[in-house]
């Protein structure tokens, strides 16, 4: 699958997936079936037991990850909250010059639904996919960032922070917008929306630039570059961004 506008800035996609209720032993992987021709190299597969590590397991069911997993979904919480086994799908992908990689995972993930998984968890969008939410959405279709990639608004004293999460699957910094006016925030999510596409397709944004939304509108940004992935916010780089003009 080509990336059309692929630069190579110095660090590779972070994929972690967490499938309930499946292990990883004598998984089959029909390359016609499942679109799979490889294994990502950077990603490993490791099987998780509740006898051996229940608490790790129970871990992603308490706290914010555990409130916003419930929130979705009752019974896909309970139903993963019980499986005795989970299969952890996690590594830095080496090639990411083609979103060959993810396609060959999202393929990977539904052989696993096709084994028995009851909920696919990505912790870093902090989203749990039932399998049916995770084939409808991902497979057979094409890989798109916009579809992977979460953005969150958050209510500050001088308006709402939009930001994402998820970018780090494509090896491209996540993006924030402060201090943004309610009445623009629709406008603002599409203008990311946008960054989210073209960063999804290897751009990565290190100067001014214009971008044009569906209403019609166009913005020219500025996006500062933060590259710091220890910040609880993001778990990423970011990007901090300016809107400098609007038509």
């Amino acid at each position: 699958m080509e990336r059309k506008y692929y630069q190579d800035i110095g660090y590779k996609p972070f994929l972690f997936y967490v499938i309930f209720g499946v292990s990883g032993e004598n998984l089959e992987v029909s390359q016609k079936k499942y679109k799979v021709d490889e294994l990502p190299e950077g990603l490993d597969i490791r099987t998780f037991t509740r006898e051996d590590q229940g608490e790790w397991i129970d871990g992603w069911f308490t706290g914010i990850y555990g409130s916003v997993i419930k929130e979705s979904s009752d019974s896909l919480f309970e139903s993963c909250r019980k499986a005795e086994v989970c299969t952890v799908l996690q590594g830095e992908i080496k090639d990411d010059s083609t979103l060959d990689y993810m396609r060959n995972v999202i393929g990977i993930v539904e052989a696993f639904i096709d084994k028995g998984a009851l909920g696919i968890l990505d912790p870093q969008v902090i989203n749990i996919y039932s399998p049916v939410q995770w084939t409808e959405r991902f497979f057979n279709k094409k890989v798109n960032a916009q579809n992977h990639v979460m953005i969150f608004n958050s209510k500050t004293d001088d308006g709402y922070w939009l930001h994402t999460r998820g970018m780090a699957e494509f090896g491209r910094p996540d993006i924030g917008i402060e201090n943004v006016p309610e009445e623009k925030i629709h406008d603002y999510e599409q203008l990311i929306n946008q960054m989210i596409f073209y960063g999804g397709q290897g751009v990565f944004f290190d100067k001014e630039t214009r971008l044009h939304i569906s209403a019609e509108k166009s913005f020219v940004i500025h996006p500062e570059f933060v590259n710091d992935f220890e910040n609880d916010d993001y778990n990423n780089a970011f990007y901090n961004v300016t809107v400098i003009e609007e038509e």
